[in-house]
């Protein structure tokens, strides 16, 4: 029965592979504003990790954007952090 159940979480996350549209949005980093284009998944993930956090999405942005390599670009470090806030997430049983 686990293993029919990890089928059907499969199943349900590749549904949002194929409605896979990208979103341009604008987002202030400290003082500056930027355009920041990713899904619309990732959009909706990134206002529930902000509103969890206590801040806006553009403080989390500004945050992010302050760790991130130099090298790379912020919608990278912002995909980058969700992935790894979720994982780290699920391992602590939240």
């Amino acid at each position: 029965m686990a293993e029919f159940s990890r089928l059907l979480e499969t199943v349900e996350a590749s549904l949002f592979v194929k409605f896979n549209e990208l979103k341009k949005r604008n987002v202030r980093i400290g003082t500056t504003r930027t355009s920041v284009t990713l899904e619309p998944q990732v959009w909706d993930i990134l206002h529930e990790v902000a509103e969890e956090q206590g801040c806006t999405v553009h403080e989390l942005c500004t945050f992010i954007s302050e760790r991130k390599d130099k090298k790379s670009s912020l919608t990278s470090a912002i995909r980058v952090f969700l992935l790894s806030y979720l994982h780290v997430r699920s391992k602590k049983g939240k």
